[in-house]
């Protein structure tokens, strides 16, 4: 349910975090500060691995210790900072709820999870990227609607996921009211030129409509052959 990685040691080299340490000082200086907290989040990852993996108890003990460091975090650091831990926070604990089939506080916490993305850039535009992010939580709603056998509500995610692909519905709102779409994402590429061969083959995955469409469909279609095998968890 939580693809989203927390810590650059577990990713490709091409996300969102890297992209925001090509943004310039501003850009640099926000990603080393982040890097002051990776090892808050591989307590998140290990909560993550252990939830994967079915031990929920030793996930929760795990996720707990999680919760507290990032509640810990100081009041001086930036906003944006604060709003991308809480933003791993409540994803993972959304995937700890799901995976004890208690799905209205999972739900809840896909939205605390988007409202802390659109927080996040709403100071520091460098982490624009993290908009994607977004649409994974609409289609983590679907997986939640499917598991709760409502139907209506999962196509409604799927529809709203789509429109946000298609630029018809926006990605998130800033708390200055900007709104964020997918086409935000090329004048966002376009300052960073000349982008190196990696960041280009990234930068045409997410701007192509057909791969796009391609994913997508993809990804509808395991969830519902998912549903049709009793809905078991992804």
């Amino acid at each position: 349910m939580l693809p989203a990685y927390a810590n650059p040691s577990q990713k490709q080299n091409c996300t969102w975090l890297h992209f925001a340490q090509r943004c310039g000082p501003r850009g640099r200086e926000w990603t080393e500060g982040y890097g002051r907290h990776f090892d808050k989040l591989e307590l998140g990852t290990r909560a993550l691995t252990h939830l994967r993996e079915g031990h929920l108890e030793q996930g929760e003990r795990v996720l707990r210790e999680f919760i507290g460091e990032i509640e810990g975090v100081p009041a001086t650091e930036p906003a944006s900072l604060r709003a991308v831990l809480d933003r791993f926070r409540h994803g993972i604990e959304g995937y700890y709820f799901y995976c004890k089939r208690e799905f209205a506080p999972a739900q809840q916490s896909m939205s605390l999870a988007h409202d802390a993305v659109a927080r996040a850039i709403s100071t520091a535009d460098w982490l624009l990227l993290l908009s994607v992010q977004c649409q994974e939580f609409c289609m983590h709603q679907a997986r939640i609607a499917r598991n709760e056998h409502r139907w209506p509500k999962m196509q409604a995610c799927i529809s709203q996921a789509r429109g946000m692909m298609s630029d018809r519905v926006p990605l998130c709102e800033t708390e200055d009211g900007k709104k964020i779409w997918w086409s935000s994402f090329q004048p966002f590429f376009d300052a960073l030129a000349p982008l190196s061969a990696e960041e280009t083959q990234y930068a045409r995955t997410l701007m192509d409509p057909q791969e796009r469409e391609r994913l997508f469909d993809q990804f509808v279609r395991t969830m519902l052959r998912s549903s049709r095998n009793g809905g078991k968890y992804l």
